[in-house]
């Protein structure tokens, strides 16, 4: 007998059935996302506009004031500065150098998968143990920098690299960079890996050199894998804390500040927890608006 409509589940009670089960399996990690990331932001969001040291039990509520400090403050835009230039070398030194690899190991017929793992191996290392290896390298004294520079006959070079302002951010970025360019490079050659090779059998009929392969045919192939890593390197170069505050904890005299370590002494060392959420909101709303920006370059060259 044909059920009469009536007995028929609506199509709404019927859709919501078919989604219970994924539903079910989405919850536990919502959670945990809701637990340990949506809360903490919101609660950040909120302590920017109260005075705060973590203890008192008073959190009297001061609006923008937190706000006005951070911009007055000229620790702030010392370390908005160093962030600035960390990421340009950061581009430089991981990006430039994982996509001049990826290019090599692509043209590679034999030892890429060796090579590849080789170069990949810095980055399953944990930043705070690269950090106390290069800071050896570093040292003055006894680091092995110093002392091939002297045996090769060039003393002037040897510095106190991170005993001097004008050495201290790039030399602790080439640390930074030779622990993450390995991440970048697998992604690259993944992607060079994907374009037709008939292309640049094309192309070098038609007599194109090595550099008008890579100007005209990999470099426009590789447009979304590029935009992939440009901002997975400027999110990391913007986070930047773990080598930065083992290494030298922002100095000698913050000349190695990065807004993320400007963040944690605030928070942590001077226990001002309001003007420290204060810049986390700022820095978020940078790192978000950038972003946005930078795919809306990419959207419009595209077209």
């Amino acid at each position: 007998m044909t059920p009469s409509l009536a007995a028929r589940p609506a199509p709404f009670a019927r859709g919501l059935g078919r989604a219970a089960v994924p539903l079910l399996f989405l919850l536990p990690s919502f959670v945990l996302y809701l637990v340990f990331a949506l809360i903490p932001i919101e609660e950040t969001a909120r302590l920017g506009f109260y005075r705060w040291d973590g203890y008192s039990p008073q959190m009297p509520f001061v609006g923008l004031a937190n706000y006005v400090a951070m911009v007055e403050d000229w620790k702030f835009w010392n370390a908005l500065w160093h962030n600035v230039e960390w990421t340009a070398m950061t581009l430089v030194l991981a990006v430039g150098v994982a996509l001049a690899l990826a290019a090599v190991l692509a043209r590679l017929r034999r030892g890429r998968t060796f090579f590849r793992v080789t170069f990949f191996l810095p980055n399953v290392v944990a930043l705070s143990v690269v950090a106390v290896i290069w800071g050896q390298l570093y040292n003055p004294l006894i680091g092995p920098i110093n002392l091939i520079l002297r045996r090769v006959g060039l003393p002037g070079l040897a510095h106190l690299w991170l005993g001097e302002p004008a050495t201290v951010l790039p030399a602790i970025n080439v640390a930074n960079s030779w622990q993450s360019y390995g991440f970048y490079m697998v992604i690259l050659l993944a992607g060079l890996q994907s374009i037709d090779a008939t292309i640049y059998e094309a192309a070098i009929v038609d007599g194109a050199g090595e550099w008008q392969l890579f100007r005209h045919i990999t470099l426009p192939s590789l447009r979304n894998v590029m935009n992939l890593v440009l901002i997975l390197a400027f999110i990391n170069a913007l986070r930047g804390f773990a080598m930065v505050w083992v290494m030298t904890q922002g100095g000698p005299v913050v000349a190695s500040d990065l807004l993320a370590t400007y963040i944690y002494r605030a928070a942590f060392v001077e226990n001002q927890l309001g003007p420290a959420a204060a810049t986390s909101v700022t820095l978020s709303v940078l790192v978000v608006a950038t972003t946005a920006l930078f795919n809306r370059l990419r959207e419009e060259e595209a077209s």
